[in-house]
């Protein structure tokens, strides 16, 4: 691509990395369109494909090592009937990957099947070498995709207190573990044992990863471990393994140009955390925090009018995220104070907001509908999203300032990608920086917007992990500076 003056974004993303390893998965529909000649069909799309990995998948419990030194490892496939690993078994490889210019490797084999995550298996994503001997290209935990918590914590005063002093409490010392809490600030619900996800239901996932401690750690800044923000959508599905519920994880990742081949785009769990080479899962702590925003992942039909916020936050996330694989035409995006990934996966939620709410408030026919109908469930539902609206706008926003950058983009989200006017409004002011600096630190972010979800009633599915996989112990997991 390089000199080229018209990038689209299905060619940023084909095209981000040199190997041309890059898989996507199409989204339906998939219209395909014959023109009368071989060389001219074409599948037409309207939505970003999401990134995978491997072409295959099982899910596998590890036995042990064939051979000392080899990365061949004897398995057990799932078995439906049983529900046990008693299975098929296999002989799988799993590579041991480089380390990155630190000296830090994505993953490690080294005593993978001693993980206390190993009894509830893996699901593994790859395809076959030439001796059609599966090669795994990356793996999934099935503890943390399964609909069961280790904790569950009731009442809103409890819940913010465990946001703030014991999630991540003690991370160096949790190495190789995974855990799973429910915060859910009604106390009324505290004897309500039924699990809070049905199938079909869709949940909004706040993303926060730490540091890499250790022998082999990683430079902190005045002490101050950045670490990185997204957000996410996750869908309760029946799992085809073991026909249980579980979490399918999609992110929708703002990142800046990297070396480790990162590719801003949504993606699948197993692809960016799972991915041996280039994931996050075997070298960093993880906090996913899922929640179920009806409010925001389901439509409104106000007699024939439709809206759609996860529609539009999909859409604004889309934009976003192709501007970022070609740097809005620069050819590299870069991080500043005031351009990050939690900067702008904010941005995208504020122009969604401002979009939302101008619909609303330029559409006499809903305003009528929402008059006529004050007790509608839809109603309350419409009500609880314009009150999230207003509280997050005053943690994205605190100073009560609008950066200009924020509404110029805003504004900017539908104009053609070709267009000179699209451009990024840069910003390197630290005083603009410093209008939103609720947003600079991604823990910082993430502590914000789950507080203000849960003083709305909402209830969080938190996701830790710290350094999962093999055991690597030059490395420890290092929690994330929330000022």
């Amino acid at each position: 691509m390089n000199g080229l003056q018209n990038v689209g974004p299905l060619e940023t993303l084909a095209g981000s990395r040199l190997e041309d390893s890059v898989t996507v998965m199409l989204r339906r529909p998939v219209m395909a369109i014959n023109y009368s000649s071989p060389d001219r069909n074409e599948l037409t799309i309207d939505r970003e494909p999401v990134q995978i990995i491997g072409h295959s998948c099982a899910l596998i419990s590890i036995i042990q090592r064939q051979e000392p030194e080899s990365d061949k490892f004897i398995v057990r496939h799932f078995n439906k009937t049983s529900q046990q690993f008693d299975g098929a078994a296999e002989i799988i490889r799993i590579p041991q990957v480089k380390p990155d210019k630190n000296g830090v490797a994505r993953s490690t084999n080294h005593l993978i099947e001693k993980s206390p995550l190993n009894p509830d298996g893996w699901y593994i994503y790859g395809e076959p070498d030439a001796d059609n001997i599966f090669v795994v290209q990356a793996i999934e935990p099935r503890k943390i995709t399964r609909l069961i918590p280790d904790e569950t914590r009731f009442g809103l005063q409890k819940t913010l207190t465990y946001l703030s002093d014991e999630n991540w409490q003690n991370t160096p010392t949790q190495k190789g573990q995974a855990k799973i809490v429910l915060l859910s600030p009604n106390e009324d619900r505290k004897n309500d044992r039924t699990c809070p996800w049905q199938e079909g239901d869709i949940g909004i996932v706040i993303h926060c990863f730490g540091g890499i401690g250790g022998k082999k750690a990683e430079p902190a800044p005045l002490g101050i471990v950045t670490g990185h923000f997204a957000f996410g959508i996750a869908k309760v599905v029946r799992d085809r393994f073991t026909d249980e519920l579980r979490f399918d994880i999609e992110y929708k990742q703002v990142y800046a140009h990297n070396p480790d081949g990162i590719v801003a785009g949504s993606s699948k769990w197993q692809s960016y955390m799972g991915d041996l080479e280039r994931g996050w899962l075997g070298d960093r702590p993880i906090c996913d925090m899922i929640c179920k925003l009806d409010c925001v992942c389901y439509d409104y039909n106000f007699d024939g009018i439709q809206l759609s916020p996860l529609d539009e936050l999909n859409q604004q996330f889309d934009i976003m995220m192709a501007r970022y694989r070609s740097g809005d035409g620069t050819g590299a995006s870069l991080v500043t104070p005031a351009t990050s990934c939690v900067q702008d996966s904010s941005q995208a939620i504020y122009a969604t907001i401002k979009k939302i709410t101008a619909e609303i408030e330029s559409n006499p026919q809903i305003q009528d509908w929402l008059t006529a109908n004050p007790t509608d469930a839809q109603t309350q539902r419409f009500h609880e999203l314009v009150a999230l609206g207003q509280s997050l706008e005053k943690v994205l926003i605190p100073l009560g300032i609008v950066r200009s950058d924020w509404r110029k983009n805003a504004k900017l989200a539908g104009i053609n990608a070709n267009s000179k006017k699209s451009r990024f409004a840069i910003v390197t002011n630290p005083l603009k920086a410093a209008i939103s600096y609720r947003t600079m630190l991604p823990r910082r972010t993430q502590d914000e917007i789950a507080k203000i979800l849960l003083k709305q009633g909402a209830f969080l599915w938190i996701i830790r992990t710290n350094q999962v996989g093999g055991f690597d112990p030059d490395i420890s997991p290092i929690a994330p500076t929330g000022l």
